[in-house]
């Protein structure tokens, strides 16, 4: 197999780049509110002399601020994967040797070959592309002919016009990197991130490219591996040494689905905890950012099906440790949890964000339609309004002040634990931590389909959290207030499975054997219409009537 790829936008990612370079230059102000390289390329073009300056500024980030650019996520794990299957890989760049307007006659050229230098690119112990393989070319017409001779069997651009070019090699397969071009040809794949491209080019992830890629992270060779199933969106594998230490390596989602650095958020937090003597969470070993795969010990338990009164103990305990935890750090330290709710405004917000999103899936599934329509709607109309007038004042609009908020994994419950033999809880999965409204943390510990509470149970953790966060004289009148909308809000999560996209995740996640979207989705639903019948329930209790 013989594999060609574009570089610039391609490979190399310049919009943070570009931004930066922008304000270095004095192109744009701090105020200046755009987002990406094509917003900041509109922008600049409706300036003064703005072609020029855009030119420019194209001349600097790709000649003198050519090491400030990042790898595009999921390019790593497709390289390491084509070298274990001794596949050629080529780089084709359509790149000129200087560029416009640029005084210092920095070569672009060889600042791409620095950069893919310093990215290990030619290291045989790591990607081990040959330098000789990489190409500039002038034109795109000098560019198709390369790719022509190369006699690649897949080439990848994220510019349909190479695509176009007359000359372009019928026999060379077109993967378009980017979002879809009306204009395009049948024959071009359009693909939006290098984990899909991977899939359609290399077929699906092996037991012998996660060890391709886990090499190096260990410190010794790998002779075992496993996936484990039921993991959520993020694979996770168990990989023993030829010493038979374990570790669990785990493979975060694809970042062109979502944005966050969940590698990051979670080695920070168990990094965190474990410096602060929290010891009922797994190590941190290893990380790769490029990779975006994660290292941690391995923890043998079993998980928790029936809590127990311990077990609830235990899982008070941990949140006492991060309340105390959260009154002695530098807030800075760490950011705002995943999809926080610092307000009922932003609760609100982010319930009627999935029930737009729900409904516009829902024209092709009549059951969900109905379900939204005849079901939740009217619930929701019930409750927004009478919500928003009952809850406290200082966190209606504005975020709940910041003495108030604490450290939370933001996906809290028995569902992220194993129990060990000795009876200790191991809680697991932080990716998704940071400050949050502990009345969230609370809420969600109750709702979440995964846990299996019973009314005991439930009853005993609100009264300890309401204890626990009792120097907040509004914590209480909060989560009553809180609860009916938390339950609508999962209510929508549980049928994230109509989403697009959210069930190809979960398949690959889990036990793809075991999956069928058809009955699950049935499930989901059901689910649904039984959590709307708790907040009626609940709501007909309370002084919403």
């Amino acid at each position: 197999m013989r594999i060609g790829i574009d570089f610039d936008n391609t490979i190399a990612s310049y919009d943070t780049l570009f931004h930066e370079v922008a304000l270095r230059e004095n192109l744009i102000s701090r105020r200046w509110s755009g987002c990406g390289k094509t917003e900041l390329r509109n922008y600049l073009r409706t300036q003064p002399d703005g072609e020029k300056t855009w030119m420019m500024l194209q001349g600097l980030v790709y000649g003198k601020y050519m090491h400030g650019a990042e790898l595009l996520s999921g390019f790593a794990n497709f390289i390491l994967s084509c070298k274990a299957r001794n596949y050629k890989v080529f780089i084709v760049s359509h790149k000129t040797e200087y560029g416009h307007y640029d005084l210092e006659k920095i070569s672009l050229r060889n600042e791409a070959l620095k950069w893919m230098k310093d990215k290990r690119f030619f290291d045989p112990e790591y990607f081990g592309i040959n330098k000789r393989n990489v190409f500039f070319a002038d034109t795109r017409v000098e560019k198709v002919e390369k790719i022509s001779n190369l006699k690649c069997n897949w080439f990848i651009d994220d510019l349909h016009k190479v695509f176009e070019e007359p000359l372009f090699p019928l026999e060379t397969k077109k993967i378009l990197f980017g979002s879809y071009e009306s204009s395009l040809c049948s024959e071009t794949i359009v693909l939006n991130s290098w984990e899909k491209i991977s899939k359609n080019i290399l077929g699906p992830i092996t037991d012998k490219d996660v060890i391709t890629w886990a090499n190096g992270m260990v410190g010794e060779p790998l002779h075992h591996i496993e996936k484990i199933a039921g993991r959520g969106n993020s694979k996770v594998y168990k990989i023993m040494t030829t010493s038979n230490e374990s570790y669990a390596l785990k493979q975060y989602p694809d970042q062109a689905s979502d944005k966050r650095s969940r590698l990051k958020i979670e080695f920070t937090a168990l990094n965190l905890l474990s410096q602060n003597n929290i010891t009922n969470v797994p190590k941190s070993v290893n990380k790769s950012e490029e990779l975006d795969i994660g290292l941690y010990e391995w923890i043998k338990g079993e998980k928790v099906s029936k809590p127990s009164l311990d077990d609830l103990a235990q899982a008070i305990d941990f949140i006492q440790q991060l309340s105390t935890l959260s009154k002695n750090i530098d807030r800075n330290q760490i950011d705002i949890a995943s999809e926080a709710c610092l307000s009922v405004s932003e609760l609100v917000e982010q319930i009627e964000n999935r029930l737009l999103k729900l409904k516009q899936e829902s024209k092709s599934f009549q059951k969900l339609s109905i379900f939204i329509e005849q079901t939740f709607e009217p619930l929701w109309i019930e409750v927004k309004d009478e919500s928003i007038s009952l809850w406290p004042l200082e966190s209606r609009d504005n975020s709940l002040p910041q003495e108030k908020q604490t450290l939370s994994p933001s996906d809290f419950g028995f569902h992220n634990s194993l129990k060990r033999n000795n009876g200790s809880l191991t809680f697991l999965d932080f990716d998704y931590f940071g400050w949050d409204d502990p009345v969230k943390l609370t809420a969600d510990f109750i709702w979440h389909p995964a846990m299996d509470l019973n009314n005991d149970l439930k009853k005993r953790w609100r009264e300890a959290m309401i204890e626990l966060f009792n120097n907040d004289n509004c914590f209480e009148d909060r989560l009553n207030v809180a609860m009916p909308l938390y339950g609508l809000r999962w209510t929508l999560i549980i049928l994230n499975e109509f989403l697009p996209g959210f069930a190809d995740r979960r398949k690959e996640a889990g036990d793809s054997k075991s999956y069928n979207i058809k009955k699950v989705r049935q499930i989901q639903l059901e689910k649904a219409y039984g959590y709307c019948e708790k907040v009626k329930t609940m709501v007909s209790q309370t002084a919403f009537v």
